[in-house]
Formats: structure tokens, C-alpha cells, sequence
């Protein structure tokens, strides 16, 4: 059995001619059971938050000169800041995971006359681009391209 939660959780907005039971939360939130997942995709959402917030920040040190620049690089050697880049590389790779496992089950059975690819070829197209796309940045970035 579930603990209750909040009372107005499922308030109607006007007098049900029906009793309803106070609402209870499921016994496995929010870590027990698929809710697990849906928990740890909610939380991705906030370290994209602190991920905008130090672009910000990255963007203001640029703007302040050489020497605010040298100082923010020598403060994000530091190993929270590396571990915390480690953190919101496994959330994207968490939330890239999850949309590729739901992208062929989104698909429409039938496109004009064609059905769509079987799901293995589908996931295999979408890894092969994220790859493929992943290489080429880093290519970019490391100066080996342009």
C-alpha cells in the first residue's frame, strides 16, 4: 500500500457527485520500479540546468578578458568540475538512450505505401548519426578539421 499524498493532489475543481478516496502515492515511488527511470530523467533536467548556468558563466569570463579566462580553465581542473562534466555526460547519454529506444516505437506503421524499416535497422541508423555526428565534433573541436 501507498502513503497518502497531498489531499487537493486530485481536488476536482467543482463538487463531484461521487465520493472519491483520498489519493495515495504508489508504494514503489519514487525509486522502486519503472518509476526509477522516470525519477532519474527528471533529474537530468536539473544538471542541464547547472550545465546553462556554467555556460553563462563561461561566456561572462570570455567577455571580462584574458587573465578571467585563464582563471575560470585553471578552476574547471578542478575534480568536482570534472566529475560533474562526467555527470551530465552520462545524462545525455541516459536521455539519447532512452529517445532511441522509443523513436521506432513513435513510428507510424505505414509511410505512404512503404512500411518503415524493422526496429534494429532504425536504432542502428540513429546510433551510426549520433556516432558519426560525435566524431565530427570532436574532430572540430580538437582542431583537426577547419
Amino acid at each position: 500500500m501507498g502513503r497518502p499524498a497531498h489531499p487537493d493532489a486530485m481536488k476536482s475543481s467543482r463538487p463531484s457527485p461521487t465520493r472519491m478516496a483520498p489519493p495515495q502515492m504508489p508504494s514503489e515511488y519514487p525509486m522502486g520500479g519503472r518509476y526509477r527511470a522516470y525519477t532519474l530523467f527528471d533529474a537530468t533536467g536539473f544538471v542541464y540546468l547547472l550545465v546553462g548556468l556554467l555556460g553563462v558563466r563561461v561566456v561572462w569570463a570570455l567577455g571580462d578578458g584574458p587573465v578571467a579566462w585563464a582563471q575560470l580553465q585553471s578552476e574547471l581542473q578542478n575534480p568536482l568540475y570534472v566529475g560533474f562534466h562526467l555527470l551530465a555526460l552520462l545524462s545525455v547519454l541516459f536521455v539519447g538512450v532512452r529517445f532511441f529506444r522509443l523513436f521506432p516505437k513513435a513510428q507510424p506503421p505505414r509511410i505512404g505505401p512503404a512500411k518503415p524499416p524493422p526496429q534494429p535497422v532504425i536504432l542502428g541508423g540513429l546510433y551510426a548519426a549520433w556516432l558519426g555526428v560525435t566524431l565530427l565534433m570532436a574532430a572540430i573541436l580538437s582542431g583537426g578539421l577547419l
